[in-house]
């Protein structure tokens, strides 16, 4: 079977919001060096909201410099204001990033024909291969099968999807009506636990944050599905279903992720970007059981 594991790298910043490259490069060789098979930069786990154009700008530019080819580059390009999103996706296409991925409108309350006439707009202006980002926690909103398919009847460069939808359900739905149309069309799962069954079920694999903490795990996952060996399959999923704790113990799960990769002596530093905050002595007192169970044993 197919499959691909991409992680939605989670970015190393001081505590005035700079990036530290140093981290962010040491990080991407450790991915890649795993065995992961590329890194989406600017992604809901990277914080991309919290920055301005210009620094989401830089650290997807940095990002595709830096990997070189040696992996996948997806571009986490969604802004608020349009013609910013158009003009992101293309620079870090013209750059040599693999595909632009881009969240819809958010805040807004938006009908299935808003999504549709905004994604119908955009990739007409963008010179390259585009995901589409469904995340209704965030945007308020769950693009429909419908909605998608008339996307992929007027839009080659429109190649693949992110469903980061809980419900296993959801996303084989999207595999099962959209697949069997334009079966090259990409679905990728946005929750790790839900890559092996929607692999299994005819999706291209999973763009998960746990890859971050432990990318040998996934890396595990996507090798047991490419060799369709069974008993490392049920290996992978028991530990992957362990370690989704991590997505619930702290909202959002960013600082976890950070303050754990920390204590791994993974390359990331616990500061957040504004609004988000660290977590607090007091915090990490209280997710004491949770770390020794995820992370120090």
């Amino acid at each position: 079977m197919e499959c691909k594991y991409i992680c939605p790298v989670l970015t190393s910043v001081d505590q005035g919001g700079k990036v530290n490259y140093e981290d962010m490069h040491a990080l991407y060789d450790a991915l890649l060096a795993a065995g992961i098979d590329g890194i989406l930069s600017g992604g809901s786990a990277g914080e991309f909201y919290a920055f301005t154009y210009d620094e989401v700008r830089e650290l997807i530019l940095d990002a595709i410099q830096y990997v070189n080819h040696r992996g996948i580059v997806l571009a986490g390009a969604g802004r608020m204001a349009k013609a910013e999103t158009v003009s992101l996706s293309n620079a870090a296409l013209e750059a040599g990033a693999d595909a632009a991925i881009i969240v819809g409108p958010y805040y807004s309350a938006c009908s299935q024909e808003d999504v549709f006439n905004y994604y119908d707009d955009i990739l007409g202006k963008i010179q390259g291969n585009v995901f589409l980002y469904n995340y209704a926690d965030r945007t308020g909103y769950d693009v429909s099968v419908n909605t998608i398919l008339r996307l992929l009847a007027k839009h080659k460069n429109f190649v693949g999807v992110k469903d980061t939808h809980p419900m296993l359900r959801h996303t084989q739905k999207y595999i099962r009506e959209i697949k069997s149309r334009y079966p090259e069309f990409k679905v990728f799962t946005g929750y790790d636990n839900n890559c092996i069954p929607s692999v299994v079920s005819g999706g291209n694999g999973c763009i998960g944050a746990l890859s971050n903490l432990y990318p040998e795990l996934c890396h595990a996952a996507a090798e047991a599905l490419r060799q369709e060996n069974l008993e490392k399959l049920k290996q992978a999923q028991r530990k992957i279903d362990e370690r989704m704790l991590l997505y619930e113990v702290h909202t959002p799960f960013n600082a976890v992720m950070k303050w754990a990769m920390k204590e791994m002596g993974k390359p990331m530093q616990e500061n957040c970007k504004e609004p988000l905050t660290p977590l607090t002595d007091a915090e990490k007192k209280a997710l004491d059981k949770a770390a020794d169970l995820l992370w120090r044993k």
